[in-house]
């Protein structure tokens, strides 16, 4: 036994490659999770606001998974569930790499690639909604694959229900759906294109039926609230010209390397460590370059590989675009790298070398300035002032971040928090309110007057917003109370004192 398993894993050793980042993706799981990922931890632990309109049944997954479990964290639960479907991606895309190259060195160097990025490493490690859908948008590519090579019934029929179910895991994965259902279009059979569209009714059964569940009733202003929801309450902007270029450029960046403002102070604390590892990046990035020049490209042939190819440009456009159109979001360039390696395994023959070196380069400078901050490094304060919030009673709260810090607290403590905190952003105050709260002696907490805060997209994004600064209130009557550090960040909580002397 042990020594066929030695003997396959000789002759199939990409299977290491998924094995390491497996062990990576374990051993460096966020200890920083994000505001969206305690609002989803919060979702499947408490069973509160369990179907949302952009990732419908994600929450639902969270809390299916959490039942047996009762002794460990749940987020932490929920993050080693994204880094499982994490693998799974990887493990589709040696199955797709494998049907155009059956270099081992190849598909072990594009897992390599791959399983470096940035964008790909921030959601796997934790528990983000966007893994998941990645995972069945990798799934249904597999069977289109498939279907261009041997057009079987079958394979359309599981790429329909695999695109229908990855939509209802995320929204965005419509784009596959669209684009699988062109292909299909142009293989010009009728039971194919019927079954496809049949199959993918599975979407907005589910969806009136968690209507139904949650409203009471279904009519088209009820679908369309619920759908659109997040355009109705803010948290999905329309583009702005600025952050279309700005930002779009930003967070392509970022998928492939980390840049966030915090590494200056990650330098500064491990100065020698810091300017090693930058070196030996630079140095495998110099060699990757090198390489890249000398290959050489091939030439599509075959129908159906010319077809495929012409099926994942079209994802890349469409993912790149709507990413664009939603302010250069991030959380949609997560199958870029995917796509892009497709590409080069399709395009070019011999470049084994050339995604060794990458990766390499791309692994080294993520693992330090990615996966160990966000591990092993406290990156924000929020945790830290709801430790105060939670101690005291009858207080009112502004904070910057405020929904970050409501979505921990909805975390820790369910909806009880809300019957003695009163948690606002600046932007849903006014002068009346305050007046209010002096005259019937609230204690009142900001963070918005002092404090450093690392350089950021999300900074970057809010530059100019008036709603994070304060203007009409006296910044004499708040006198500082508490002090809180981490990396790149320092924050300040201070409180309203009336009679100041």
């Amino acid at each position: 036994m042990g020594r066929k398993l030695f003997s396959y894993f000789k002759k199939n050793y990409s299977w290491l490659i998924i094995l390491f980042f497996w062990g990576i993706y374990m051993v460096f799981i966020s200890s920083n999770p994000t505001s969206d990922a305690y609002s989803n931890a919060y979702s499947s632990l408490r069973g509160n606001d369990l179907f949302r309109p952009h990732h419908l049944l994600y929450n639902l997954l969270g809390y299916i998974v959490l039942l047996p479990f009762s002794s460990i964290e749940p987020i932490t639960i929920l993050q080693y569930l994204n880094v499982l479907f994490a693998v799974g991606c990887l493990v589709i895309l040696r199955i797709l790499l494998k049907r155009v190259n059956n270099n081992e060195m190849i598909i072990a160097t594009s897992l390599l690639f791959v399983g470096s990025c940035f964008g790909f490493q921030r959601f796997a490690i934790d528990n983000e909604c966007y893994i998941v859908p990645l995972f069945f948008s990798l799934l249904v590519m597999n069977y289109i694959q498939s279907f261009l090579r041997k057009n079987k019934m079958s394979k359309i029929v599981l790429s329909a229900f695999f695109s229908a179910i990855g939509c209802l895991f995320h929204q965005i994965v419509i784009w596959v759906l669209i684009a699988s259902f062109i292909v299909v279009c142009f293989n010009k059979k009728k039971k194919y294109i019927i079954s496809f569209v049949l199959i993918s009714f599975i979407i907005p059964i589910i969806y009136l039926f968690v209507i139904y569940s949650e409203i009471g009733n279904i009519n088209l202003i009820s679908i369309q609230n619920f759908i659109f929801s997040d355009y109705k309450s803010g948290l999905a902007e329309m583009p702005i010209l600025k952050n279309v270029i700005l930002l779009s450029a930003i967070s392509l960046i970022r998928t492939f390397v980390q840049v966030h403002g915090y590494m200056i102070d990650l330098i500064k604390i491990y100065p020698i460590t810091s300017i090693m590892l930058i070196i030996i990046s630079l140095i495998l990035l110099y060699f990757g370059v090198k390489h890249y020049y000398i290959l050489k490209k091939r030439e599509l042939t075959i129908f159906y590989e010319r077809r495929f190819v012409r099926y994942i440009w079209s994802l890349l456009i469409l993912y790149f675009s709507f990413s664009a159109f939603s302010n250069g979001n991030a959380e949609f360039m997560i199958i870029i790298p995917f796509l892009i390696i497709i590409l080069f395994a399709y395009y070019y023959t011999y470049s084994s070398k050339f995604l060794l070196f990458i990766g390499s380069s791309i692994f080294v400078w993520n693992l330090w300035f990615g996966l160990f901050p966000m591990a092993y490094q406290k990156l924000n304060t929020n945790n830290d002032i709801v430790s105060i919030i939670e101690t005291k009673e009858d207080a009112v709260y502004i904070f910057k971040e405020k929904n970050y810090i409501e979505n921990i607290l909805l975390y820790r403590n369910g909806l009880q928090y809300r019957q003695k905190i009163k948690l606002y952003k600046l932007s849903e105050i006014s002068e009346k309110d305050f007046e209010y709260w002096k005259d019937n002696n609230y204690t009142i907490y900001t963070d918005c007057f002092a404090g450093k805060e690392a350089l950021s997209r999300s900074k970057i994004a809010n530059s100019n917003n008036k709603a994070n600064q304060i203007k009409d209130f006296d910044s004499s009557k708040f006198i500082p109370k508490y002090k809180f550090s981490a990396l790149g960040v320092e924050k300040e909580l201070r409180i309203y004192k009336k009679d100041k002397k």
